[in-house]
């Protein structure tokens, strides 16, 4: 049997080259977790923005306002908000809406006491029907997360 010397080592070269490049690729590609952070990244910056907003206008007007109140003032709207740094494009340009889905993927409740003085906040992520991640927060400005009992 004759053996090609040249054709076996250009297939074999040919073999690692394609296995270093699926590799480098695999390594550039953003992961499922990576995706997933940033997305929990942006959320938590939304809640921040939502909590300044409110403390402005709890200042401002002298108890806490409903997301229909803020949504229709302007502090968030269709091309972003004011609540929130240029170094966080993400969210001081993010698309709001009037909700319940106040940026694509994210429904907020947010309720008020009768009196106006405290609100409730939850920001629950509408693209994990599995855990039903969820960022919570009130007029303490405090952030917590949170997901269903038994998700990992």
């Amino acid at each position: 049997m004759f053996v090609n010397w040249n054709v076996a080592g250009a297939i074999l070269f040919a073999g690692i080259l394609l296995s270093a490049c699926s590799a480098n690729a695999q390594k550039n590609s953003p992961t499922l977790q990576d995706r997933q952070r940033e997305q929990r990244s942006l959320a938590v910056n939304i809640v921040r923005a939502i909590n300044t907003a409110e403390a402005h206008y709890k200042t401002t007007h002298g108890s806490y306002a409903t997301w229909t109140t803020l949504f229709s003032n302007g502090d968030f709207t269709d091309s972003g908000t004011k609540w929130s740094s240029e170094s966080l494009p993400t969210v001081a340009h993010a698309m709001y809406g009037s909700g319940p889905e106040i940026v694509p993927g994210w429904r907020l409740r947010l309720n008020l006491s009768k009196d106006g003085n405290a609100y409730d906040l939850l920001l629950e992520d509408a693209t994990d029907a599995k855990c039903g991640y969820v960022l919570i927060s009130d007029e303490r400005g405090m952030i917590k997360e949170g997901k269903s009992i038994g998700c990992v």
